[in-house]
């Protein structure tokens, strides 16, 4: 670990993984949390069903890129020497490797399966909306 050592003496206290891991983490967490309990509960009940729909339609996508790229950087940034003190501490390694799986699923499967659904709704609703009108002729 002597290169990781001279990086802190060349570099000082920015060469600390430390601050950026718990910084990140923080972002990834809070991020999460205000995604699943504040945001989307407040627009479900202030919004209508279309406006919500249009909205978790746009906000999904970048939630899960997002995610995605936190999980990533909170890895790599762990302290004390990044991706090679996971692969020594199993013990840190499964949480995060468990978190990553769900963002990367998120991102590549229930994301696009969700804007699908989104979209189906919608034409479901039309459809059902043209339906009505013609039975009222």
């Amino acid at each position: 670990m002597a290169a990781a050592d001279s990086l802190f003496v060349r570099f000082g206290p920015l060469a600390e993984l430390a601050p950026y891991h718990l910084m990140l983490f923080g972002t990834l967490l809070g991020t999460e949390l205000y995604q699943s309990f504040v945001m989307t509960k407040v627009c479900y009940d202030a919004l209508t069903m279309s406006a919500f729909t249009s909205l978790q339609k746009r906000v999904f996508p970048v939630y899960f890129r997002l995610q995605s790229i936190l999980f990533l950087l909170t890895a790599a940034t762990h302290p004390p020497y990044g991706p090679l003190s996971l692969v020594r501490s199993p013990g840190d390694l499964i949480p995060l490797a468990f978190g990553g799986a769900l963002a990367a699923l998120n991102l590549i499967i229930y994301g696009p399966r969700t804007q699908e659904m989104m979209v189906e709704r919608i034409h479901q609703g039309k459809l059902a909306l043209i339906h009505d009108e013609g039975d009222r002729r």
